[in-house]
């Protein structure tokens, strides 16, 4: 089979013509890809490497992701600034892309549904200013998960991920705060915030991160990648189990392990990748429907099979109430962001069952319910079919063309998935794990079938073209000859 290399850049020199690009095979390239911008070979050539391909630490990219994260990890030391640079960081970035993001809009248009459907929530929301502001702020959250989704340079754009979780994880150990585990004598580690488990989600995330760091470094054979990525590894790992996460730690074992059959499905052929691709995702399903609609009975004699809290530290409590009021407004919801408001009591008596005295920064403790009651089973319907679309555009991009990026976006969807039961995943504004899942779901590039016709469609322009050129021609030929007489 003819090979395929897309060409990113060219250089001219004495010697002759050099091209920085990828080499790809031809069957799959035209799939995203002009082919007017492809060069097809049958004889071995030598081909150099982007230099741009290498992460560096000036590169946009990392700059962009770096900048992002870090005021999101740091929001509680922050506080509003945090989110005004979060803003600040996105339309920069929106502005400096714009001409391809309407396109880009457009390729991930399923995305887009579930803020749409959360500002439209305000028309009956008992506090719709509340609910558009959330709104608002959810869907700019969601653009700039898509600016993360597409980036230039997409490994350069992992190492600024990785600097940043790095740096809050290690002032966190400086800091070294802890709280109490229910009402228990336990401690857990807590480091900037007052929650073990927003402290135990970041350093998960983290670790996956770096784990994924680790593999690149195994890839390129650097000794000083793989160093610095294993300190990190640990110093996540330890974060991790002192924050005493049972959830997080199971979703990252399940990452990471998700991330090393990736890896080795990229030696198998399509149609194994599809299939391993396949069953794995329905299994996935099938396990978080049992985990979703068996009650909390299942989840009790795991909690007491691991000698953990049989209430899985107040819990239990928290999605009774939330059953009694998605049963007020099951089909629309009370509306984005209505809830967690200081005017409403029932938001008033969680706050005080979780002693949570600042009356801010709380949820149900599983995305069901937080849908459910923020905007019902319609939205719930929405959120389902946006996690669906956009796992399958990712696994059929990560079978068709196995690319590095493709298994870290995997290993990430997977790792929020699996804390979806026992967290609120992929509602809160403003949120890094909420960037990371949408970006995920939003890394898949469109299936492009126009490409494929645009060489048929080319030969029959050329044709007519060809066609029209030699009938004018013969016109001219008649009346020159006909003058000539």
């Amino acid at each position: 089979m003819a090979n395929a290399f897309h060409v990113e850049a060219i250089s001219w020199h004495h010697r002759g013509i050099t091209l920085f690009g990828e080499n790809r095979e031809l069957g799959f390239a035209p799939l995203a890809h002009s082919p007017t911008r492809m060069v097809a070979w049958n004889q071995p050539v030598a081909i150099t490497e982007r230099p741009s391909e290498r992460p560096r630490i000036l590169d946009w990219d990392a700059i962009f992701a770096f900048a992002l994260f870090v005021p999101v990890l740091f929001i509680v030391q922050f506080a509003s600034y945090g989110a005004l640079f979060f803003l600040f960081v996105t339309f920069v970035c929106a502005a400096a892309r714009h001409r391809r993001l309407c396109t880009l809009l457009r390729d991930r248009w399923f995305v887009l549904l579930l803020p749409a459907w959360a500002c439209t929530s305000a028309l009956w929301s008992e506090v719709p200013f509340e609910t558009l502001k959330h709104s608002a702020e959810f869907a700019i959250t969601i653009l700039a998960a898509l600016l993360l989704a597409s980036p230039r340079n997409p490994r350069a754009m992992l190492v600024g991920l990785f600097w940043a979780f790095v740096l809050y994880i290690a002032v966190s150990f400086v800091a070294g705060n802890t709280v109490a585990v229910g009402d228990t004598d336990t401690r857990a580690f807590s480091g900037l915030d007052e929650s073990k488990n927003q402290m135990a989600a970041i350093a998960g995330t983290g670790l996956v991160i770096s784990f994924f760091v680790f593999a690149i470094g195994l890839q390129r054979r650097s000794v000083l990648l793989c160093a610095i990525a294993t300190a990190a590894c640990v110093l996540e790992s330890l974060a991790t189990i002192a924050a005493r996460s049972a959830g997080t730690l199971a979703a990252s074992a399940v990452a990471m392990g998700a991330l090393a059959l990736l890896f080795v499905l990229r030696r198998a052929g399509k149609f194994g990748r599809g299939i391993t691709i396949a069953a794995v995702s329905l299994g996935a399903f099938a396990v978080g429907a049992v985990f979703e609609f068996a009650g909390t009975d299942l989840l009790q004699w795991l909690a007491n099979s691991f000698g953990k809290d049989p209430t899985l530290t107040g819990r239990t409590y928290l999605w009774y109430r939330a059953r009694e009021l998605v049963a007020e407004s099951p089909l629309l919801g009370k509306g984005f962001g209505t809830f967690w408001q200081q005017s409403n009591l029932d938001a008033e008596g969680l706050w005080q069952f979780a002693k949570i005295t600042a009356r801010t920064g709380f949820n149900f403790h599983n995305t069901l319910y937080d849908s459910l009651v923020s905007v019902g089973w319609i939205g719930t319907f929405i959120l389902l079919l946006t996690l669906v679309v956009g796992l399958f555009r990712l696994g059929s991009a990560y079978a068709g063309r196995p690319g590095m990026i493709a298994c870290f976006w995997l290993s990430m969807a997977a790792y929020n998935f699996v804390r979806m039961p026992t967290e609120c995943v992929g509602f809160n504004e403003f949120y890094f794990s909420t960037v990371l899942l949408y970006a995920a779901l939003g890394a898949s590039c469109p299936v492009a079938t126009a490409p494929l016709l645009r060489p048929i469609v080319a030969r029959l322009a050329f044709a007519c073209r060809s066609e029209a050129r030699r009938a004018r021609g013969a016109a001219a030929s008649a009346v020159a000859r006909s003058e000539a007489r």
